[in-house]
């Protein structure tokens, strides 16, 4: 048995780090300035979010 997390749960981890880094963005009031590394970071979000569902229905239907 490995001790190694899966992909969903290393996904898990990543949706977290991205939430905290636009959170950190926002927080200090650099939206406007940062504009498109905020929206890197939500589509980023918002693509692992989706592979997480998918990965999550496949293992459902098994």
């Amino acid at each position: 048995m490995s001790n190694q997390p899966s992909v969903v749960e290393t996904l898990r981890i990543v949706r977290g780090f991205l939430t905290l880094a636009r959170k950190a963005v926002i927080d200090a009031h650099h939206v406007e300035a940062m504009i498109e590394i905020d929206t890197l970071m939500q589509v980023a979000q918002v693509e692992t979010d989706r592979r997480i569902a998918v990965l999550e229905r496949a293992a459902s239907e098994k």
